[in-house]
């Protein structure tokens, strides 16, 4: 781990990390369906066997994309518990900014320009961030020490960096695979303190 200060360092730790996030995302898009669901069941059976899950009564998340872990089993699994399930939402206002919107089986959604899909009604079912227990983190890759790549927009990056301040617990979700030995660190990264794959908890 090191951080990239120079120009030159920078533009070559940019490119290290861009060839892990190709490399990473291939893989997950070469997964078969019933693999995606089958690892989908399991992070969703592995995060309930946790006593903090009893607690918790607002948790953002995302729906998967691009070959991310799936969470449809996860948001059944917390619909049942009645647990309050909140989607990111691109903030018109703050291109760096997400809000999160409250998700239920009647919410309508549309597809927006990162091809993810979003709540419409974002006025009505807003929650701020102190209000969240829990946000669950998607994520490329991940090292032991909590640090992620994602798909390099910054997106969570922003929401991370107060994450103390707001009290909301951020874990990562993750494959096994995307754990890497290394990659380099810049000084805006914000290590996860959780992160669950389907077989292991890295705190």
């Amino acid at each position: 781990m090191y951080f990239a200060l120079n120009k030159n360092g920078m533009l070559y730790s940019m490119l290290i990390r861009q060839n892990i996030r190709l490399y990473i995302r291939n893989i997950r898009n070469r997964l078969m369906s019933y693999e995606k669901k089958k690892a989908s069941l399991k992070i969703a059976q592995h995060i309930f066997q946790y006593e903090m899950m009893n607690r918790v009564k607002n948790v953002a998340l995302f729906l998967s994309f691009d070959g991310e872990i799936g969470t449809e089993s996860l948001i059944i699994k917390l619909w049942e518990k009645n647990i309050n399930v909140y989607l990111p939402v691109l903030d018109k206002f703050n291109v760096k900014n997400l809000l999160f919107v409250k998700y239920n089986e009647n919410t309508s959604l549309k597809l927006n320009k990162l091809n993810f899909f979003e709540p419409i009604n974002v006025i009505d079912g807003k929650i701020l961030l102190d209000k969240l227990d829990i946000i669950f983190v998607p994520l490329v890759a991940f090292n032991k020490k909590g640090y992620r790549l994602g798909m390099g927009g910054g997106f969570y990056d922003f929401i991370l960096k107060d994450w103390q301040k707001n009290n909301f617990l951020p874990i990562g979700l993750a494959y096994n695979f995307q754990l890497v030995s290394n990659f380099p660190i810049f000084p805006w990264d914000v290590p996860l303190p959780v992160i669950i794959t389907p077989t292991t908890l890295w705190k």
